[in-house]
């Protein structure tokens, strides 16, 4: 609540109690006459005081308050007894706190967005008392800016994922929203960002997260002007850790999946890649989603009925994503069952073994890195899916530079 009161000071009028008084002249004593004035005595002025001034911040009638910014009240003369600051549409006041000197009131608790406020002061001088009035309306709506960021709070990824923070409006001011990122733990190695669009921005270290560690992730972006008069609208943390170092190497040549873990091998699968027409993509790649069974559609591929590459639609067992453009690691239809190891027949996913996908879909999880080489064809592009790895850490803020893809 607030009210903000100013003591005042009776002040007592006549003679000082210990002062004693005059003796009156006796009845038989001569009074004593006293001189006339030689001249008129000179009209005293009384004492002029003016009235309190007092000043509010932001002024009266303001739109678009920033509302983390303070809303102060200042008497230049006097001191206020009184500031209430309120929704208009009804609500608690704003808490705040006054000066040593009673001249001097700041808000001290986060306005609302989008709404109006009224403000009520009342102050006292010698001139004496005095009140007012001031209105103002915080960030419309339609200049809030929020953001999300892809990992869950207390969730457990691999150690290849990569941040990404999306923002709804444009962001003008990269640099400031860049400062305001925070990233601890995880190894604490200098990482890059690199802004994929006005909106896209994303952070990876300078090498894989630290296996079993845990990372915390803060962006300070209430309050924020990101450009065009767009404000933060909210701050964002999470918190995650990392499972054991999981990473997998599809060979072309060998036609072999090999996983590692913790830097051992774990076991090896005989896959089969992308068909010449559909080759699968190279590079280093982060798997995005996982699920024990995914609906796979010809059409996803736009490919028509009569397509020399259609296929029936199917449940593909045991999925892990790659990319958004839709390779996968999945277990392979019996038709591809008897090429494992020796042809490429997909539409550019990793088909595998049922004990393969099973042992990739249970092992590994998101954040993971599974790389593929020998396909003779170029990398994905590194915002199809998570591609950042390909990215040499020297080149990853430059948002022209381009690599095999």
């Amino acid at each position: 609540m607030t009210a903000l009161l100013a003591t005042g000071c009776a002040h007592a009028s006549g003679a000082p109690s210990g002062e004693a008084a005059a003796t009156a002249p006796s009845a038989s004593a001569p009074a004593a006459s006293l001189p006339a004035p030689s001249a008129p005595a000179a009209a005293l002025e009384p004492a002029t005081t003016a009235p309190v001034e007092v000043t509010v911040a932001p002024v009266d009638a303001s739109v678009e308050h920033n509302p983390v910014e303070p809303v102060v009240v200042r008497a230049e003369e006097g001191e206020l007894t009184d500031v209430v600051l309120v929704p208009a549409p009804g609500g608690a006041p704003v808490p705040g706190e006054l000066s040593a000197d009673g001249r001097t009131w700041t808000s001290t608790g986060v306005l609302a967005f989008d709404t109006p406020y009224v403000l009520h002061w009342s102050a006292a001088s010698g001139a004496g008392p005095a009140a007012g009035t001031s209105t103002f309306t915080t960030v419309l709506a339609a200049h809030e800016v929020d953001a999300r960021l892809n990992v869950v709070d207390g969730g457990v990824y691999g150690t290849g994922q990569i941040l990404e923070f999306s923002f709804s409006e444009p962001v003008v001011h990269k640099a400031a929203v860049e400062d305001a990122v925070t990233v601890e733990g995880g190894g604490d190695r200098a990482g890059a960002f690199r802004w994929y669009s006005d909106t896209t921005l994303r952070y990876r270290p300078a090498e894989r997260w630290t296996p079993h560690s845990r990372i915390t992730v803060s962006l300070d972006l209430l309050g924020l002007d990101v450009g065009r008069g767009m404000v933060g609208n909210h701050d964002l943390r999470r918190s995650f850790s990392t499972g054991a170092e999981h990473y997998a190497r599809v060979d072309d040549a060998t036609k072999t999946l090999t996983a590692y873990v913790d830097g051992e091998v774990a076991a090896t699968f005989p896959v089969t890649l992308g068909n010449p027409d559909w080759p699968s993509t190279t590079g280093r790649k982060v798997i995005m989603e996982q699920a024990p069974e995914y609906l796979f559609k010809a059409s996803s591929l736009h490919l028509q009925p009569g397509d020399p590459h259609w296929y029936d639609t199917f449940w593909a067992s045991n999925v892990s994503r790659l990319t958004a453009s839709g390779e996968f690691v999945h277990q392979a239809l019996p038709s591809a069952m008897p090429v494992l190891g020796i042809a490429n027949v997909s539409h550019g996913c990793v088909g595998m073994p049922p004990e393969g996908a099973r042992f990739i879909h249970d092992v590994f999880r998101p954040g993971d890195v599974v790389e593929i080489v020998g396909t003779g064809y170029p990398q994905a592009d590194p915002d199809d899916g998570y591609g950042d790895w390909n990215i040499p850490l020297e080149h990853y803020a430059d948002e022209s530079w381009t690599g095999d893809w």
